[in-house]
């Protein structure tokens, strides 16, 4: 199974998922949404979405792999990866650039894979996907430059902060 996962995963955003290595009452634990589902048909459909999601996100979707361990004793496969991509809001404003490596994003999360006595996997759980790169908010010089901060168009992700444009505003009233 070790194998299998090490060939599989690295390849989840570019060929189907091959679904026969899990068992018919596979029990899928999200983190992330603090939700537990059973069976292979609910997990398909889930990492299904995930995958949509995710190639919908961001343009060049990759998972990249960075630690696979197996357990023999506790009877898991524990494996660290990420999810890299370039997010196509960002291609869309920024188009003009050459070079858009800087604006990649990445999300990193822990799997812990439960395998059974019939060498199938009967538990996937998934554990806290955090940013590789916390964003930095610049500093706000300009009107027009807090605008474009709060609708998220000089960050990392797409967000309203608008506490950033109001603290700006007040200090070059105060100046």
């Amino acid at each position: 199974m070790y194998e299998r996962l090490r060939i599989e995963l690295p390849c989840f955003f570019m060929k189907s998922h091959d679904y026969t290595m899990y068992s018919s009452d596979m029990e899928f634990i999200n983190g992330l949404l603090n939700m537990k589902t059973r069976g292979r048909l609910v997990y398909q459909l889930t990492l299904s979405l995930w995958r949509l999601l995710c190639l919908c996100y961001c343009a060049d979707a990759r998972l990249e792999v960075l630690k696979l361990t197996k357990h023999i004793e506790e009877g898991t496969i524990k494996a660290r990866w990420r999810i890299r991509g370039l997010p196509f809001h960002t291609l869309l404003l920024r188009f003009y650039q050459k070079d858009k490596s800087h604006l990649y994003r990445s999300y990193d999360a822990f799997s812990t894979f439960y395998i059974g006595l019939d060498g199938l996997i009967h538990c996937h759980k998934v554990e806290k996907i955090i940013p590789a790169q916390p964003p930095v908010l610049p500093r706000v010089t300009s009107l027009m430059a807090g605008a474009l901060v709060a609708l998220g168009v000089q960050e990392h992700r797409p967000a309203f902060n608008l506490l950033p444009l109001l603290l700006s505003s007040l200090r070059q009233i105060r100046n």
